[in-house]
């Protein structure tokens, strides 16, 4: 058995849950020091404190061991939680009153993080750069505050790795052959990280992952890998091959290192994260390295559904990038997904983005765009157009023709996008109230405008901040929006459910005149109840639908949802950044099930489609025809989230070159105006055969949205609503 073949048995039979222990109850909170001094030592606790495992055979080390421990689930296994219970309090009853509820812990996540900035510098740099930085005499309380809990936090992360090495040298002593060589490697490379930027290959995969470590214990999850083969290409250098691909299979597999954790309603580790390949670098030229096709066989070779891969895919990238990746696809690796980078590098630039900027994009969870270490373009808004919709046929039915019922949807859309927008600003005002040094204004907001507005101050992350560019310089926490690049996000939902519903009313409505829009109404109230209910479902449920290449229904889609991302565009944020449009829909089942019925013939409390997926059993004209009608929106509009899935069947690709059938089928949808592709390749007779035997069926990897799973670990829910798909 190979290393890694040894690795991933440990990782997927949850070996290393030996390591887990829950979190003792300590409290920082009395200390007498700032807030955010306070929770950068509470975080220094865990980097000190929590014990340190050294797994047989790992070459990158490092896990987090301190977790909230569950009673057990129902087969008697063991649970821990990767929860907010792991926090230390840090904040104190007079600062409790103020904020008058404790949101403490509540961190914003979603953030992309530059992992350069600590290869760069090293932690003795970032440390003496936050040192520097407070002899500056025109800083006032909030700024030294920042600076001293970065300096708190990062020499907690450097205790955590002298601990480490501590323990690699304590294990050698009883070790022998190659084992006593690693761990003595290890005991050196954590010995030159924790302070000295790294040079080797090895040495800046082991900081990469620690300085990853230290995101998700101060945030929990959702903080995501960035571009990892344009970070670590340049210390590739004369590494033996074989010693580098090790290397990333190891990190690979610590990635995943805590699949022993069940604390989602997916039954599984809920802190899926997302590694950008690819694309090209900010100059222009391709970022494809030896590094990058490292990736892509590690990912052959280990086949997990986390992390996810997002493949930036350029004219400019050699031929052997995408050959590689769509030998994954068909294979079965259904957490690889594919962005045109032409047209999304073209579509942020003309957002106002700096060229070179725009070309550095990575992602964050699910398809969320950002610019790692630059920006933080989640979320300043949304909109689930489905239920909108709804309570505007609620409230008025009286429209003489569907041009009229379209365009008062659209002027309600607007109304709303711009009240949406009024109220973040608002909150954004007053956050820079507070980095100014004004919290009294901050604390008004906090009193007259609710939670919205005190993220920032009560959820400090300086631990994150110092791997954002501007933030030490501006000695500001990166919850107070220090980035270069102040562009927010604004997405729209349930879109297919919409212009579905909106197709079936213009056609049994306005053009065939077979029912009224106040009989169509009435019907979902009833959730089509009835025979009379039942036979306007079918009628519904049986007009154009999305994902088919009819401009029937392409053609309100088209017109809606461009301008819904049009209008969101006519807004910039309170600290100057541009409002990015975006299409998104994740979380199927829970999304619908606060949805009542809907006039395409959806029943009540169903799951809605993956953001512009054809729903479920709505797709008749194959894959190629629902690329065509997500190819019709104007890539030139969306910059921050974009999907289509499409479900192929596997058997398409066996014995067929299936290879090449699926480039194929990619390019040319990229080369109409495709923007974003996430393939199943599956078979519905697999996945039924995997309820029944599923120890048979352990690497069955599943695309959900923008997160995957391994099959068999889903719950039956969400199994069956993944064969759906397929029939």
């Amino acid at each position: 058995m190979t290393r890694t073949e040894f690795l991933k048995e440990q990782t997927v039979s949850a070996k290393n849950k030996i390591c887990r222990t829950p979190i003792p109850k300590v409290s920082v909170s009395d200390a007498k020091c700032s807030l955010p001094e306070r929770k950068a030592m509470a975080l220094a606790w865990i980097f000190e404190n929590m014990p340190v495992f050294i797994g047989e055979k790992e070459l990158i080390v490092g896990t987090r061991t301190f977790y909230r421990a569950n009673a057990g689930n129902e087969d008697g296994h063991d649970v821990f939680a990767y929860s907010l219970d792991t926090k230390i309090p840090y904040v104190n009853e007079q600062e409790l009153a103020r904020f008058g509820v404790d949101k403490s812990y509540l961190n914003k996540t979603h953030y992309t993080p530059d992992f350069a900035i600590i290869l760069d510098k090293g932690i003795d740099g970032i440390l003496n750069e936050a040192e520097e930085r407070k002899n500056d005499a025109s800083l006032h309380a909030v700024n030294i505050d920042f600076l001293n809990s970065v300096i708190v936090a990062y020499k907690g992360l450097k205790t955590l790795i002298i601990r480490y090495r501590d323990e690699a040298l304590r294990l050698a002593e009883s070790a022998s052959g190659d084992d006593k060589n690693d761990l003595l490697k290890i005991a050196g490379v954590c010995k030159k990280i924790s302070a000295e930027p790294p040079e080797t290959f090895h040495e800046a995969i082991q900081l990469l992952w620690f300085a990853h470590l230290g995101t998700i214990i101060e945030s929990f999850c959702f903080i995501n890998y960035g571009r990892l083969d344009v970070i670590l290409n340049k210390f590739l250098r004369d590494t033996p091959r074989e010693e580098a691909e090790q290397l990333i299979e190891c990190l690979l597999l610590k990635m995943y290192d805590q699949a022993d954790l069940a604390t989602s309603y997916l039954n599984k580790y809920s802190g899926q994260l997302v590694v950008t390949l690819g694309g090209v670098l900010s100059s222009g030229e391709s970022a494809v390295s030896e590094v990058t096709m490292m990736f892509l066989n590690a990912i052959d070779k280990i086949r997990l559904p986390e992390p996810e891969f997002n493949l930036r895919i350029s004219r400019n990238n050699p031929p052997e990038f995408l050959d590689k990746a769509a030998e994954l696809t068909i294979s079965g690796c259904n957490q690889v997904s594919y962005y045109n980078d032409d047209l999304f590098v073209e579509s942020l630039h003309r957002a106002g983005i700096p060229i070179e900027n725009a070309r550095e994009y990575g992602f964050d969870l699910c398809q969320d765009i950002n610019i790692p270490g630059k920006g933080d373009f989640w979320l300043a808004g949304s909109l689930g157009l489905a239920a909108f919709f709804m309570e505007m046929l609620k409230a008025k039915r009286d429209f003489g023709s569907f041009e009229e019922l379209l365009a008062e949807f659209k002027s309600r859309i607007a109304k709303e996008i711009e009240r949406k927008l009024k109220i973040y600003n608002l909150g954004q005002s007053r956050i820079e109230n507070f980095a100014k040094g004004n919290p009294e204004v901050y604390f008004d907001g906090v009193k007259n405008h609710g939670w919205g507005v005190q993220a920032g101050a009560i959820a400090p992350l300086p631990y994150l901040s110092a791997l954002f560019h501007g933030t030490i310089d501006k000695a500001l926490d990166v919850t107070l929006h220090p980035y270069m690049l102040q562009e927010k996000g604004f997405f729209f939902g349930t879109s297919v459910e919409t212009v579905n519903s909106l197709a079936a009313i213009k056609k049994i409505v306005f053009d065939e005149k077979r029912y009224t829009l106040g009989e169509v109404y009435a019907a979902c109230e009833n959730d089509f109840a009835g025979e009379d209910g039942l036979l306007l479902k079918s009628l519904l449920w049986n007009a154009p639908k999305w994902g088919n290449d009819d401009d029937y229904v392409d053609s309100i889609a088209k017109e809606l949802l461009e301008f819904c991302l049009t209008e969101c565009k006519k807004y910039k944020t309170h600290f100057g950044g541009q409002i990015l449009g975006g299409i998104h829909q994740p979380h199927p089942i829970p999304a619908g099930a606060k949805i009542m019925a809907t006039p395409e013939g959806r029943n009540a409390y169903t799951p809605v489609a993956v953001t512009l997926t054809p729903e479920s059993g709505t797709m008749k004209n194959g894959p190629t025809a629902a690329l065509k009608s997500a190819a019709k929106i104007d890539p030139s509009l969306v910059q921050w989230n974009y999907c289509v899935m499409v479900n192929y069947f596997a058997s398409v690709f066996k014995g067929n070159n299936g290879k090449e059938i699926f480039k194929t089928l990619l390019c040319e949808y990229f080369g109409i105006g495709g923007l974003q592709h996430q393939p199943n390749v599956m078979d519905a007779s697999v996945m039924k055969q995997a309820q029944l035997e599923p120890d048979k069926y352990k690497d069955l990897i599943v695309r959900l949205w923008g997160v995957s799973a391994h099959f068999v670990d889903l719950p039956k829910e969400l199994q069956d609503e993944m064969i759906a798909r397929f029939i």
